[in-house]
């Protein structure tokens, strides 16, 4: 059975207004899903808690900008070394959103535990010195391994009800490969109730079988796939263009204060379709393009 639908389907369908935990997936300025995120924007869905990567980035700050955020877990949310999240730190320092501080291996064990119902995981030692427990102890509790008695830290799981991924290729079917690092994503995946995948192109069954498994994500774990060339922009996506440097210090210059990003919406999301936006952003795009798909690459998981 296909899964194909247009942006504006899926998250109509599949991202209820005040869904409980969403995962956005991508990492720093790359692999963003932002056609999916761009939609929730449009159609209001708020948000009751926001799950990020180790390191989120404009997939958080956007959201957040728009007001759709009641809570986030995160251990991150800036722009590398174009500096802080303008949105996420006003929100922060306002108290209008309530933080989950979280360390990256909880997020990473948490996403782990939540793919293999566990009821809680056992963190690696040392973390039980730092504050973030004390401050967060709703994820993090103490309690005794059986093997040696000792007091060790454990996690909750994470298990998102909805993930918005991005991913290299995909068949109609939902299956789908990663064309390079997908960091905390395929765990997303694999934890998540419902997940949204966002693609460069659309493929045959037979082109996903031939890369190994270690890239790919299985269909039966895929509700929709949205095909969207370039739907990651201003974020990389591995293997096809680079970040736009030049849109994202835009985005900053703008999103520095309220009124800022409220125009910023305006312009490149509330006020223009996804197809409209990417028409938008296709002569920057063909700039960072790497070139044609390199099929070697994306096979062997390296393509960047």
């Amino acid at each position: 059975m296909s899964k194909l639908l247009s942006v504006s389907e899926a998250v109509e369908r599949y991202v209820p207004d005040g869904v409980g935990l969403l995962s956005v997936g991508g990492m720093h300025l790359h692999n963003n899903p932002m056609s999916l995120i761009r939609e929730v924007v449009r159609q209001q869905r708020t948000i009751r808690r926001l799950l990020t990567s180790p390191c989120g980035a404009l997939n958080a700050d956007l959201l957040v900008g728009a007001g759709l955020v009641q809570e986030i877990a995160t251990s991150y949310v800036g722009f590398e070394h174009l500096g802080l999240a303008p949105c996420f730190r006003r929100a922060a320092e306002s108290g209008t959103i309530r933080i989950l501080e979280c360390d990256e291996a909880y997020i990473t064990h948490g996403l782990y535990a939540g793919a293999g119902g566990l009821p809680f995981i056992a963190l690696p030692a040392g973390l039980e010195t730092s504050d973030v427990p004390k401050v967060n102890q709703e994820s993090y509790a103490m309690t005794t391994d059986p093997f040696t008695g000792d007091q060790v830290l454990v996690g909750a799981p994470l298990r998102p009800d909805v993930a918005l991924i991005h991913a290299s290729i995909a068949d109609e079917r939902g299956n789908a490969v990663f064309g390079g690092a997908h960091f905390v994503d395929r765990l997303m995946v694999q934890a998540a109730k419902t997940v949204l995948l966002q693609v460069e192109r659309v493929v045959s069954t037979e082109e996903i079988a031939g890369h190994p498994v270690g890239t790919t994500i299985p269909g039966f774990l895929v509700q929709g796939v949205v095909e969207v060339a370039g739907g990651c922009h201003p974020t990389a996506s591995h293997g096809a263009y680079d970040f736009d440097e030049e849109q994202i210090k835009l985005y900053l210059s703008m999103a520095g204060n309220a009124e800022g990003v409220q125009e910023y919406l305006e312009q490149y999301v509330t006020g223009v379709t996804e197809v409209e936006y990417l028409e938008k952003a296709s002569p920057r795009l063909s700039g960072l393009r790497y070139g044609e798909w390199r099929k070697s690459d994306a096979r062997s998981g390296q393509g960047s």
